[in-house]
């Protein structure tokens, strides 16, 4: 049976941050990066993105949070902030519907003036461990070794952010690498099993960063 798309009358966020926050999602989704990964890569709370793809929400993108998503998906500004100046002129409407379980269900699109309709993205809650497709055939395994390896040297001496620790990865294994595989060694070095303990805490950027205290 088809859905039915309602249209959602009362937006809480302006139509530019709609807009930047679907320009932001079409980048995750070509990179392969679930909501919960994104928002590890700047050093959020696990559901500091689905939070801001929840179309009811208020929560934006700040201008702080732009200059990260440049650096994570390597683009200019203009790849995330949307021209308003632009012909045709069009507006952006977002319609929702709930699925089978009671999920929300998001579409946005955009009409243009001269009647033109296209279609943007339909998105939703995603689960916390999903695997988007992605270039990616690094194994959890290898991102655990690679961590782990970093823990015998002074690398986590001073404190990192989680992109750091992600493009430093990155760059050593010469490949993509999934960032939830990422948040899972960090999370599992903590202390336990013979394992070294990686802290966890906030920085004066209100930023998770990652370190080993020296006793």
């Amino acid at each position: 049976m088809k859905s039915i798309f309602n249209e959602v009358e009362k937006l809480e966020m302006s139509i530019v941050e709609i807009e930047k926050m679907l320009n932001v999602l079409l980048l995750r989704i070509s990179k392969g990066y679930s909501q919960y990964e994104l928002s590890f890569l700047l050093g959020q709370e696990d559901f500091y993105v689905r939070k801001i793809e929840g179309i009811l929400h208020t929560l934006e993108y700040k201008i702080e949070k732009s200059n990260m998503l440049r650096q994570i998906f390597n683009c200019g500004f203009p790849a995330i902030v949307p021209n308003i100046n632009v012909s045709p002129r069009y507006t952006i409407k977002v319609f929702e519907h709930k699925d089978d379980v009671g999920n929300t269900i998001s579409k946005a699109e955009k009409r243009f003036e001269n009647g033109t309709v296209k279609e943007i993205a339909t998105f939703g809650t995603e689960d916390k461990e999903i695997l988007l497709p992605s270039a990616s055939t690094i194994t959890e395994e290898e991102v655990m070794t690679w961590v782990l390896a970093k823990c015998q040297t002074d690398y986590f001496n001073t404190s990192k952010t989680a992109l750091q620790i992600f493009k430093n990865c990155e760059a050593e294994l010469d490949q993509p690498i999934r960032p939830l595989f990422l948040a899972n060694a960090l999370k599992s070095c903590n202390g336990t099993k013979g394992l070294p303990k990686i802290n966890k805490e906030k920085d004066d950027n209100a930023r998770f960063v990652y370190d080993i205290k020296k006793a």
